[in-house]
């Protein structure tokens, strides 16, 4: 019944940007749900090209937790987006590396269901 979409606000960015990423989180069912959206039940995360390293995730420095639990009318929409600068990140917060020119992969994740990979690009 929950539906999870990962977004990039643009195709092309430029190495120094930093792109707005977001998902959007809605009901696809016919009656209402309830959820727990809280900030640590959704993620977004930057992975390589081919999908097999996470090089930055919106929850390896989150620093509040709790729940965030909402009705979902049938076909209601919940957004929640950042600005990613660009470099990695490490659970705990740990040290940062700006990353290079090449294509990435953006994943939403809320509660564990993935949505489908968005491909975005960073030139020179």
């Amino acid at each position: 019944m929950i539906g999870v979409v990962a977004k990039a606000n643009k195709p092309l960015y430029t190495v120094g940007d930093q792109p707005e990423l977001s998902m959007d989180v809605s009901n696809t069912g016919a009656v209402p749900c309830i959820r727990d959206i809280g900030r640590q039940h959704r993620e977004l995360t930057v992975l390589t090209a081919d999908g097999a390293t996470v090089l930055w995730s919106s929850n390896h420095c989150l620093s509040a937790v709790g729940s965030e639990t909402r009705v979902l009318a049938p076909k209601e929409n919940f957004n929640y987006g950042t600005r990613w600068a660009g470099s990695t990140s490490r659970p705990g917060c740990g040290a940062h590396t700006k990353v290079g020119p090449g294509d990435y992969l953006l994943v939403a994740k809320l509660a564990g269901k993935a949505s489908s990979p968005v491909v975005f690009r960073l030139e020179r």
